[in-house]
């Protein structure tokens, strides 16, 4: 026996009763959500063999989304793993399916793989807690098609670990985050051999290997320049040029294991650990990765 045409099926729903859920969900966001900047991200690959080399984060656009859990992060966001300490705090947002189409409709230069809802692995930043976190898993289906509809997804984001991906949007925050905690090479240049001074954030690159990487720090008195996002190695004995302050010094020395802007480096310490035990005056037979020629 065929279902009754009187009564609108639950999958296909009825439009008045979808179109009035989907506002009351839209105001709620609206009225008790949050600013949320929404940063989609582009994987660069080597090109051979699609090796992911590094992460760019090159837009960003701004959508209201509800935080769910308000009372605070999930249980067991900090641990200790095999790894040692680690922090993953889980937070969870609700984002309309309309205002997510609309966003995404005005921003259409924006590049997002699915354009039809949030992306895993995209990031977003919270304000309120001044955080980057990446989205995990995106929900759906949840609730399951209420009035025959989805009117939001519900997404499961954990505090986002700073690595070498490169951010380049206009939010002062995202780039103060990305200069303080995203791993740095420290570069020692030659105090009589070069004039100006280099401006944070700012590209530098190397005379000679066309290496470039972004300015994070510049001590003057004793010419150390740490930089990030490098796009390869610096070879010692180039000029290191800054593209707006036209700063230029060469470069004597660089330790590609030190990690100067972090408390948790062990590389050196490990390196040298390493060095003790096994005598490496052959050659690696696994490879030379670690120190470079010319360096420290």
């Amino acid at each position: 026996m065929p279902t009754s045409h009187y009564f609108p099926q639950y999958h296909k729903g009825f439009s008045g009763e979808q179109g009035l859920y989907q506002d009351l969900v839209d105001e709620q966001i609206k009225l008790y959500g949050s600013d949320i900047y929404y940063l989609p991200r582009k994987v660069i690959t080597d090109g051979v063999l699609d090796d992911i080399i590094r992460s760019e984060f090159n837009n960003q656009f701004q959508i209201e989304m509800l935080l769910q859990n308000v009372e605070g992060f999930n249980e067991n966001s900090e641990f200790i793993s095999k790894f040692g300490l680690r922090i993953t705090d889980e937070i969870i947002f609700r984002v309309s399916r309309r205002r997510w189409e609309s966003s995404v409709q005005e921003y259409n230069s924006i590049d997002i793989d699915v354009l039809t809802r949030p992306n895993e692995g995209d990031l977003l930043y919270y304000p309120l807690t001044q955080d980057l976190y990446e989205i995990k898993f995106v929900n759906k289906e949840n609730p399951f098609y209420q009035f025959g509809e989805i009117q939001f997804f519900k997404l499961t984001a954990e505090l986002y670990e700073m690595g070498s991906d490169e951010f380049n949007v206009p939010i002062a925050e995202i780039v103060e985050t990305e200069l303080e905690l995203d791993p740095s090479l420290t570069l020692v240049l030659q105090e009589l051999n070069g004039t100006g001074t280099y401006e944070i954030g700012e590209l530098v690159t190397g005379s000679t290997s066309g290496t470039t990487g972004r300015v994070a720090s510049w001590n003057g008195t004793i010419f150390k320049l740490e930089t990030i996002n490098n796009n390869g190695d610096f070879t010692v004995g180039e000029s290191i040029t800054g593209s707006s302050s036209s700063a230029a010094y060469t470069l004597t020395s660089f330790d590609t294991l030190s990690i100067d802007n972090t408390n948790y480096d062990q590389n050196r310490e490990l390196e040298n650990s390493g060095d003790d035990i096994i005598d490496w005056t052959e050659g690696n037979p696994f490879g030379e990765y670690g120190n470079f020629t010319g360096s420290i």
